[in-house]
């Protein structure tokens, strides 16, 4: 079956400023909690190299341009921008300006995220995002970026995965600070996030700045493992805790009813639901009623199953399968592909999770923001034959499609990612990049998947088979 990709239909790739820069002692930088924690005697790794993306982002956007990646999503590092007495920096605000200005001058479109992970180490101290003091840095940090680079950038992000800095700092213990079993402490920590990107989404409108704004979610879904009611009802629950709340706040600035009964059912007995003042509330609303679009990072689905006190065992942790203590737990569908991580290979999700959103929230512009397959990787004569991650963007495209002749309205794709970075919990081993980089040198080599994603952004024709699940051997040989 042949496919037409829109000319308008945005083919791009991200990056994150922790994942890619390195050089967390040059330009003024201040510590980042992810210094500190990977500094710990279990971190095995840390983010002083990355990339080097720090040194190298006339080369990689460069590399945009060459091979038709026509968008560049990047992150800022709150702490390049601003230091620990809320004063902006100018080196950080000098390093940010080459890097939009290189983006522009190769036509490159930026979309940049304000936030992905990295709080100021001193604001951690604090309190983290359960400090005022947090919520009041970063609308000083967003007003800055906003006056200073808003007349070229057009496309904002307030934070990224939110929920999954929330679940992994406070039920994982894999991100900083590390703690465990705590849904009621991350459902907090996720509420301030989201009261705080409400704050910023309305403060750039009461600037008047002319482009767009909107928040990535990993929105990923969640089915019962058994089709079970206690299966179900699992899934229910944790689906509420990892889509709903941030769903709802989000689009519609406001939990709704059915959200907020099963969050007070997975809560421990007496634990309230996190308060909002009155003026955080409307807030919310008015947010909601100005957001512009709505990003998706999607990489697995989740198969959950009931878990109660008496057959809990040892849990397993990672940052795709862990446990709601005596309520639910996630583990792997034996029938479902995965990855060398154990991260289910399921583009029906993706599909599910974008009509979904269209059907159950107010109709909304969506991107995907961040999908891409992670492997462990060796460069043999300059490249590396990665036929897996084009399969998996195959797959991934064609769901996207799907929905989008199904009515969702869907603007863009982002590969994860232009190069190989630093992987939160995985380090160096873990590779998503369509361009290789050697961390000895920083040399960026492309590989397979950059060359097939630059024929395919110049054809816009993709052949598939007609429906999500199949093999795409069929569309490989007629395409060959």
């Amino acid at each position: 079956m042949i496919r037409m990709v829109p000319r308008d239909f945005v083919l791009g790739a991200a990056t994150a400023a922790y994942q890619v820069e390195g050089a967390v002692r040059e330009g003024a930088r201040i510590p980042s909690v992810w210094d500190r924690w990977l500094e710990r005697q279990a971190g095995g790794f840390d983010g002083e190299r990355a990339s080097d993306s720090y040194h190298h982002y006339a080369a990689d956007i460069a590399a945009c341009q060459e091979y038709h990646v026509q968008a560049l999503e990047l992150s800022f590092a709150w702490t390049r921008l601003l230091d620990e007495q809320g004063q902006p920096n100018a080196e950080g605000l000098q390093y940010y300006d080459g890097v939009i200005d290189a983006c522009l001058a190769a036509g490159v479109e930026p979309y940049v995220a304000l936030y992905q992970f990295d709080l100021p180490e001193y604001l951690a101290r604090a309190g983290g995002w359960l400090a005022e003091l947090t919520q009041e840095r970063f609308l000083q940090y967003a007003r800055l970026c906003f006056e200073h680079f808003g007349s070229r950038v057009r496309h904002w992000l307030t934070l990224k995965d939110p929920v999954t800095e929330a679940m992994n700092g406070y039920v994982t213990g894999l991100f900083p600070p590390g703690r465990q079993d705590e849904p009621a402490t991350a459902l907090a920590v996720l509420t301030r996030m989201l009261v705080t990107h409400a704050q910023a989404v309305n403060l750039y409108k009461e600037l008047g700045c002319e482009g767009s704004i909107g928040l990535a979610h990993r929105a990923e879904a969640v089915y019962p493992l058994h089709d079970t009611e206690a299966d179900r009802h699992a899934a229910g629950l944790d689906d509420a805790l990892t889509n709903r709340v941030l769903l709802d706040l989000v689009l519609m600035g406001e939990l709704q009813p059915a959200t907020r009964a099963a969050l007070m059912e997975l809560l421990p007995a007496g634990t309230a639901l996190p308060d909002l003042s009155l003026e955080e509330q409307t807030g919310l609303r008015q947010a909601a009623t100005q957001l512009d679009f709505f990003g998706v990072n999607y990489y697995a689905s989740h198969f959950c199953t009931a878990w109660s006190e008496a057959t809990a065992g040892q849990s397993h942790r990672s940052t795709s399968n862990y446990a709601l203590r005596g309520v639910s737990r996630r583990v792997h569908k034996s029938d479902v592909p995965a990855t060398d991580w154990d991260w289910s290979i399921f583009p029906q999700g993706l599909y599910d999770m974008l009509v979904r959103i269209q059907r159950e929230y107010p109709e909304m512009p969506l991107y995907i923001t961040e999908n891409g397959l992670g492997c462990r990787e060796e460069l043999t004569a300059g490249t590396v034959e990665d036929d897996d991650r084009i399969d998996y963007i195959r797959q991934h495209l064609a769901a996207v499609l799907d929905a989008m002749e199904d009515g969702v309205d869907v603007r863009g794709y982002f590969v994860w990612s232009l190069v190989d970075a630093m992987s939160w919990t995985n380090g160096y081993a873990k590779r998503y990049g369509v361009f290789y980089v050697d961390y000895d040198d920083g040399r960026r080599y492309p590989k397979k998947s950059a060359h097939w994603l630059r024929d395919f952004a110049q054809r816009r024709i993709m052949l598939t088979v007609s429906s999500l699940g199949e093999s795409l051997t069929t569309a490989q040989e007629e395409e060959g």
